[in-house]
């Protein structure tokens, strides 16, 4: 008991002291404030860590609902131009052609109207779920007032070819030309601007909203591992004022150090790994589907635009619309899509020369020598994942093969050979338009799904490195921290007296 005898004799001699020494007065007040100062800091330590995983845990249920919203307005963006490609195929063969043999079944009329109806009943789907976010519901509801429209006009369209016989191919009655001529130019001006205003808008607020989410991890790991060494150096001192007063070189003070520079450690690790696991999710899988969901949209809209430039008099405005599109998809050097329109044949030959001159290595899983731009080209240039690579390379070689089989219909058709240029624009059998359209199609599929898997993945790592694992090792070990301020200035106390 000698060392505290001496501590007492220390605080009378204190009582005289100036009122400095006196606000603090002796060992039992200062040891009551340095135990409730470590506390309290130990427990803003505890709730900043707490705050960065309920924000981690809100970023990955944000990113996942906004990028599922965004996946909705694209998809309603195909779908909206796959009902008008699938009306403009059912018109351009006629529900009863003169020469039946030349349609297959899986291409005839009635076949193109039940995947339209397919298409419609999606679109409702997907409006439905976008009408759910509060700042797309005037959006979506302009948009279903003019899809109404675009339905009454098209179902004018099919009654009037309907009531046709012996149709010849893209000769439909004037009736149904007209109808449909009016809906097409309704979508086309109309429902695919709102509907693409709606998506840009979305895919912009997921892009701000990981922008601020990724540095809010950073951020937050930094501060934590900030407040650890804070915490870790406050619970040095104690331990040494302990040691110096009481003549104890360890107290319970050593053990908070201990687990608190385990915690901050632990928080700057997973916060860096949510930060990672926010941009694998969003920049190298959502970024790609985003990429190739458009491509899939706007492609079939330019292979809509193909029938249609069949079916309305071959016209140089849908020439040019055709190659706009195409080239959004995948832009070749030194050809605009205006130019392409006048003369096609600078698109096809440099097309082909970029798919070329693209080299794939499949032991490195990468693609090199890409020239080509638009959705393709990001889709090439951010290639991440296993299997990733081959797909890419395959979907971009058959979208040069659907583009060549463009140039076979066009030069049917301005030879006037009508027939044969429908017959290979609808053609399922290898070496025709639809099929080489489906391969594409398909192949496009699989580099989607590939990178879906991925941000899945992406966001289930990031739910579990931050989720009950971390909260049950953050509550016990501030418990035991708390736990060991409080012992050590109990048993100091209890010396004392």
């Amino acid at each position: 008991m000698g060392s505290v005898t001496v501590v007492q004799e220390q605080d009378r001699a204190a009582s005289g002291a100036g009122p400095g020494r006196r606000l603090v007065g002796g060992t039992p007040r200062q040891l009551w404030l340095l135990t409730v100062g470590l506390g309290v800091l130990a427990l803003l330590f505890g709730l900043v860590f707490a705050l960065a995983l309920g924000s981690d845990s809100s970023s990955f249920a944000s990113l996942q609902s906004r990028t599922s919203e965004v996946s909705a307005t694209s998809d309603l963006y195909y779908e909206l131009n796959d009902m008008d490609a699938q009306a403009a195929n059912a018109l351009l063969v006629g529900f009863h052609p003169a020469d039946p043999s030349m349609v297959p079944p899986s291409v005839d009329a009635a076949a193109s109207m039940s995947a339209y109806e397919k298409d419609r009943s999606a679109a409702d789907s997907d409006l439905t779920h976008i009408a759910r976010n509060p700042q797309l519901t005037g959006a979506a509801g302009k948009l279903i007032d003019s899809l109404g429209t675009y339905e009454a006009l098209i179902g004018q369209a099919i009654y009037a070819d309907q009531n046709t016989m012996k149709q010849l191919p893209a000769e439909p009655p004037a009736a149904a030309l007209g109808s449909y001529t009016e809906a097409s130019s309704l979508l086309h001006t109309t429902l695919l601007a709102q509907a693409l205003q709606i998506a840009d808008a979305d895919s912009s607020a997921v892009d701000a909203s990981y922008s601020g989410e990724h540095s809010s991890a950073d951020l937050y790991g930094y501060v934590i591992v900030a407040l650890a060494l804070l915490l870790g150096v406050a619970l040095y001192a104690g331990n040494h004022y302990h040691a110096r007063r009481f003549r104890r070189r360890v107290s319970w003070l050593a053990g908070g150090i201990a687990v608190c520079l385990a915690l901050g450690f632990l928080g700057l690790s997973t916060q860096l790994g949510a930060a990672d696991d926010l941009h694998y999710a969003k920049k190298e899988a959502y970024d790609s589907i985003n990429a190739l969901t458009r491509a899939r949209a706007v492609s079939d809209d330019a292979n809509a635009d193909e029938s249609r430039w069949l079916l309305e008099g071959r016209t140089a405005a849908l020439q040019t619309s055709f190659f706009q599109k195409i080239g959004n998809v995948a832009g070749v050097p030194g050809v605009s899509g205006t130019s392409a329109g006048g003369d096609p044949q600078p698109y096809y030959s440099g097309l082909s020369a970029a798919v070329a001159a693209l080299r794939l290595d499949t032991a490195s899983d990468s693609v090199s020598g890409v020239t080509v731009s638009g959705y393709l080209g990001t889709e090439l240039d951010n290639i991440t994942f296993s299997g990733e690579a081959q797909a890419a390379y395959d979907t971009t070689r058959a979208f040069d093969t659907y583009v060549q089989d463009d140039a076979v219909i066009r030069s049917d058709a301005k030879r006037g050979d009508l027939a044969a240029s429908v017959a290979f624009d609808i053609g399922t059998r290898p070496g025709q338009s639809n099929y080489a359209f489906n391969q594409y199609m398909s192949k496009l599929e699989s580099v989607v799904q590939i990178n879906d898997n991925a941000f899945a993945s992406g966001i289930a790592a990031g739910k579990s490195e931050t989720g009950a694992t971390t909260w049950m090792v953050l509550i016990i070990g501030e418990l035991l921290v708390l736990l060991f301020i409080a012992r050590a200035g109990a048993v100091r106390l209890r010396e004392y007296h």
